[in-house]
């Protein structure tokens, strides 16, 4: 009854132990990885064979599809900020009319929420091109670091990504010219400077964006329970893109089964070096699972 009891009491904290031990096995086999969708093209693409299919010509290629591709997304920029331009002159009683592909916005009943819906809803369109875009960028920078001879690499990243390079020029070639401290200094400062401006910028507008949905649609509604109905569905659709945008652009956690791979090619060319492989690397896992149960304290 005692050793029952006992069996019981440390019940819960020896499968809470052994969880955790589990657990650190498993991420010991299979580790975690943080990965941007640009680092897993680029190492992707390192495992490309025959890499010398990866020419200029394929640069160019994707350099063009990009570019029409960001086209595209930056008239669509365009038309929504015309659209906020126009929403925020009319709450200011500014009044100021504007003209997009011959015709005339006004401020009127229905107007707003439906320059609200039009430009929320290219929006989302947009951040899909530009995410399309950011895989071609990132399918470009890598062909560049496998077909371009490394001399020349910073020169073609500023050609195919003006955008993108910051600061001076710095020779491959003469790695000995080094600018000096207060030209290092400038490029700290300015850089800092600009990635405040750009923070505070994306806020204010994001705020303002959303201060003018709730005041066309919720404090000052054309069409009443319409109006609400469409405020939510605007935030959802916010929502939506910002988890879109997560999943595109940012890191994120994948499992790497690179061990697995391993075993499966040595059961297939050294039968001997597999088993002692599997058991170095599933061993210790198995013996405390063995252990558990034999204890008692799992079944399977």
């Amino acid at each position: 009854m005692q050793r029952r009891l006992e069996f019981w009491i440390t019940y819960p904290f020896e499968i809470l132990a052994f969880k955790w031990r589990e657990h650190k096995a498993w991420r010991r086999i299979v580790p975690r990885r943080w990965l941007s969708p640009s680092e897993i093209i680029a190492e992707d693409l390192s495992l490309f064979e025959p890499q010398d299919r990866i020419d200029l010509k394929l640069i160019e290629d994707f350099a063009k599809a990009r570019d029409d591709t960001l086209a595209l997304a930056k008239k669509q920029i365009v038309f929504s900020t015309i659209a906020f331009v126009f929403l925020l002159t009319n709450y200011l009683d500014i009044g100021l009319d504007i003209s997009v592909a011959g015709f005339s916005l006004r401020h009127g009943r229905g107007i707003p929420e439906g320059l609200l819906l039009a430009s929320n809803l290219l929006s989302c369109y947009t951040l899909i091109l530009q995410s399309n875009a950011a895989i071609l960028d990132a399918t470009i920078r890598s062909a560049i670091g496998i077909a371009v001879p490394e001399e020349l690499r910073s020169l073609y990243l500023v050609r195919y990504f003006p955008h993108e390079q910051f600061g001076r020029y710095q020779p491959f070639n003469m790695p000995y010219m080094i600018p000096n401290t207060l030209q290092r200094a400038i490029g700290k400062v300015t850089a800092l400077l600009f990635l405040v401006i750009l923070t505070l910028t994306i806020l204010a507008l994001s705020a303002c964006n959303l201060f003018l949905l709730i005041h066309h649609l919720w404090i000052k509604p054309s069409f009443g329970a319409w109006s609400f109905a469409l405020l939510i569905y605007i935030l959802v659709l916010g929502f939506g893109t910002l988890l879109y945008v997560i999943l595109t652009r940012l890191r994120l956690p994948y499992l790497d089964y690179t061990v697995n791979g391993e075993l499966e090619l040595l059961q297939q060319i050294n039968p001997i070096r597999y088993r002692a492989r599997l058991d170095e690397v599933y061993g210790p896992l198995n013996a405390d699972r063995k252990n558990m149960r034999e204890r008692g304290y799992i079944s399977l």
